[in-house]
């Protein structure tokens, strides 16, 4: 069943990842050997590094998907005004830029933010600081448990019919039907999502550079930073190696434990759930309050301190400029990324329906395989090896759209994995004997039948490349300018008021393609 054609695809798309990525870590690698300076600092503050980044990704998971599973839990209990809304835009702050979600938190939770205006008007003081480890879990759970939240309820939305009336003619108890109902369907979600999140966490930069408070809370990734901008090169590729071995055990645990299964759901006009309590339903409606003040009060008091700082003259040619790199940049690591998963997808799919499970978690970790070298490394790797064309702003956002799109990748793989393989083995008999194959059964049957899912993770690599300040940290300057490096210029500056409007112009984007997006879905 599988020939060489069959094949091509996928390898093409490995091969041109691994070379990157390989490209990058020699170049890197070489470069800190031939430097003078040879030495590596083993000492306890590395292992304080190395702790505080398991720590604090530890902590952002667990925090992530319980209170994700209790806010998934309360919106399926009960029905109010503006739910399906809030459903939608939950989604939206996993795809915000960090630098956008740190000037958010940081107006409310901060030292002069909206709670500590409120506590000095009643005489008192702010209790905890922003900084440190609390500030960089704000974030994280900030950036995270909506999605997860979001997740989990489409699956206890997906609990058939049936099984629900035969609970309520059972008369079993809410914790009983969570039990041996909910549960087993969750369970399913929390490992691949857990990763995910651990993962984003552990490999954070511009929450932990931002909100870490100094040295007592550097993560690896960090580190890694201060390294290659101090030139310390030797240091830089030790804690890459370390983060690479750490993400790459990781990975290949998860993929061991998530082997493919097909998953069925079936979703309902209407919904019928087990009858509640008045105290079902008020804690229910406690925690969905809670949830969504979480979500929303840090976007709603940056948009209306955006609006209220803004002047024409903010719009000025640097802010328009970097408005079209940002652009430009989004657009082409996209397209990119959406070609070199089509790639892998095709072939995975085939793979998946000779039987070839090994041969498809091999070609799909290696999709994934960006997860586990840190951002730093691969831009400062082709950043050094490209040097001389530093300057032109064409090789930056080249080189920026090609690792922008690997950094996407992972998260298009996920979502059109299970898709991709259904539709095409659907017809994959019926295309075998009308000899429909290559470029006409793409079209015909994987274009045709995913056409708007693969809109949705366009425009979502598209956010995720725009919103991305990791990688132009290095690269930025004279040459390009994004809105991210724009923001953290102004915050650099102490410009507040000016940062305030380029953090809201970004929210509003990212909410305003976001709607789009779901208009297009529904």
């Amino acid at each position: 069943m599988l020939n060489f054609k069959t094949l091509l695809p996928g390898i093409s798309a490995a091969s041109l990842i691994i070379a990157v990525l390989g490209t990058a870590l020699f170049a890197l690698c070489h470069t800190a050997i031939k430097s003078d300076n040879l030495t590596v600092y083993i000492d306890n503050y590395l292992l304080h590094i190395i702790w505080i980044t398991f720590m604090q990704a530890i902590l952002s998971t667990f925090l992530s998907v319980f209170l994700a599973v209790a806010m998934a839990k309360a919106l399926s209990m009960i029905d109010f005004w503006g739910k399906s809304f809030l459903i939608r835009i939950m989604p939206v702050t996993f795809i915000l830029p960090t630098l956008v979600v740190v000037t958010g938190l940081l107006s409310v939770y901060g030292q002069q933010g909206l709670f500590a205006t409120c506590f000095a008007y009643l005489g008192l003081s702010f209790p905890t600081s922003i900084y440190g480890l609390v500030g960089i879990l704000f974030a994280h759970v900030f950036l995270n448990f909506p999605y997860a939240s979001g997740l989990f309820y489409q699956t206890l939305t997906s609990v058939p019919f049936e099984q629900k009336q035969l609970a309520a003619q059972l008369n079993f108890s809410h914790f009983t039907y969570f039990k041996l109902v909910e549960w087993p369907l969750l369970r399913r979600q929390l490992l691949p999502m857990s990763g995910l999140i651990f993962m984003l966490c552990f490999t954070s930069f511009a929450v932990v550079l931002a909100l870490g408070g100094g040295p007592k809370y550097t993560t690896i990734e960090v580190a890694i930073y201060q390294s290659i901008r101090d030139f310390d090169l030797m240091q830089a590729v030790m804690l890459a190696i370390i983060q690479l071995i750490c993400c790459m055990s990781f990975v290949w645990v998860l993929r061991r434990k998530n082997h493919y299964r097909d998953l069925s759901a079936q979703y309902l006009r209407y919904q019928y759930r087990l009858p509640n309590t008045v105290t079902i339903g008020l804690v229910s409606a406690v925690i969905v309050i809670l949830g969504a003040m979480y979500i929303f009060l840090p976007m709603i008091t940056l948009l209306i301190e955006g609006i209220g700082y803004f002047q024409w003259s903010q719009l000025n040619w640097a802010f328009q400029q970097a408005v079209i790199y940002s652009l430009i940049i989004a657009l082409g690591s996209a397209v990119v990324a959406m070609l070199l998963a089509l790639l892998i997808l095709w072939t995975n799919s085939r793979l998946l329906i000779g039987d070839q499970q090994q041969w498809s978690n091999r070609l799909m970790l290696v999709g994934s395989l960006i997860l586990t070298i840190p951002s730093m490394v691969l831009a400062s790797g082709l950043f050094i090896l490209l040097f001389q064309y530093a300057d032109n702003a064409v090789f930056v956002c080249s080189l920026m759209m090609l690792c922008n799109a690997l950094m996407a990748l992972p998260f298009i793989l996920k979502n059109l994995e299970v898709p991709m393989y259904d539709v095409t083995s659907r017809y994959w008999q019926l295309c075998q004997s009308l000899n429909i194959a290559g470029i006409r059964h793409f079209y015909l049957i994987e274009y045709k039948s995913l056409k708007k899912l693969f809109t949705l993770s366009l425009a979502f690599s598209a956010l995720l490349s725009m919103g991305d300040f990791g990688i132009i940290a290095l690269f930025g300057g004279q040459a390009v300018t994004t809105l991210p490096y724009y923001l953290y210029q102004q915050i650099a500056h102490y410009h507040y008021q000016e940062s305030a409007v380029t953090a809201a112009f970004l929210l509003i984007l990212s909410f305003s393609l976001l709607i789009v997006m779901d208009y297009d879905r529904t």
